[in-house]
């Protein structure tokens, strides 16, 4: 196995969070990069992983939104053996530190920044279509940080990477050029792939549903104790080394809508935004 950018979406957003900072027309790319310094140990991790669970649950490859929720091959599984997978799929990221970033994209995104001149298309990539508009900006981040990952560490990132995105913009074997970013990503070209044939493609799913429940469950929760389901993905998101989402500390008493919206609140306003997500006007 050699180094790679593994991409997925987060599906569905997933309930409605009456949130303004989680609209419902939101689209969210998730990226697990593999070092090659690692890969190998990686691979050899995720084989012994995969052969369990396929040997015990009778499961070809890993969706975590089926596991969470009892789904296909895992009807019959009891709550505490799904939670053991969620629980060991974490570890095993954590293990080897798998840098991972996440990028979500709505409406107020453009709102946020009227000064940007975007061009309706780059290439074959639509740019007024929000999940592609999402997965260049995805790219484009995750750039950045491999570049000062390669800078801080060269033997670590043999550059470029292949870019392996989960079907869905294009089916099984699709490749799109991408616009830029040929110092890091092989081509540069995103590869659509299906995960069933490739293992890295797990671990984004993985780490796009649990940053996706996470943030839905910050927004919905009433501050209490936590409840099981809540425990099993914050303490898996908890180990996760995501680079471009800051991690708090926070009792779960105080744990809800209103201190997670003043903190994205206070967030926004620290970088130049109105302290809410704008909306765009509507003629009546």
């Amino acid at each position: 196995m050699r180094g790679a950018i593994y991409v997925d979406d987060s599906g569905n957003p997933g309930p409605e969070t009456r949130s303004d900072f989680l609209p419902s027309d939101r689209k969210s790319w998730t990226t697990v990069i593999v070092p090659s310094v690692v890969a190998d140990k990686v691979q050899e991790r995720m084989n012994i992983f995969l052969d369990g669970v396929r040997d015990e649950f009778g499961a070809d490859e890993l969706h975590f939104t089926e596991i969470f929720s009892g789904k296909g091959v895992w009807k019959r599984v009891s709550v505490d053996k799904r939670a053991e997978v969620i629980h060991l799929m974490a570890s095993l990221m954590q293990a080897v530190g798998l840098p991972i970033i996440h990028q979500s994209v709505a409406e107020f995104t453009i709102l946020d920044h009227p000064n940007w001149q975007l061009p309706a298309e780059v290439g074959n990539w639509d740019l007024e279509n929000l999940s592609q508009f999402g997965l260049l900006m995805l790219c484009s981040r995750a750039s950045h940080h491999l570049r000062a990952m390669k800078q801080e560490s060269p033997s670590d990132f043999d550059l470029p990477f292949p870019l392996y995105v989960d079907v869905g913009i294009m089916p099984h074997g699709g490749e799109r050029e991408l616009p830029n970013w040929h110092d890091v990503i092989e081509g540069p070209k995103a590869q659509f792939r299906d995960s069933a044939g490739l293992a890295g493609l797990q671990f984004a799913d993985f780490a796009a549903f649990i940053i996706n429940r996470s943030q839905s469950i910050a927004v919905t929760r009433t501050p209490g104790p936590l409840n099981r389901a809540e425990q099993v993905i914050l303490a898996a998101g908890a180990g996760l080394n995501i680079l471009n989402l800051p991690f708090r500390s926070i009792a779960a008493a105080e744990f809800g809508r209103e201190s997670h919206e003043e903190w994205l609140s206070a967030d926004r306003v620290a970088k130049g935004l109105a302290p809410r997500p704008l909306k765009k006007a509507v003629d009546v």
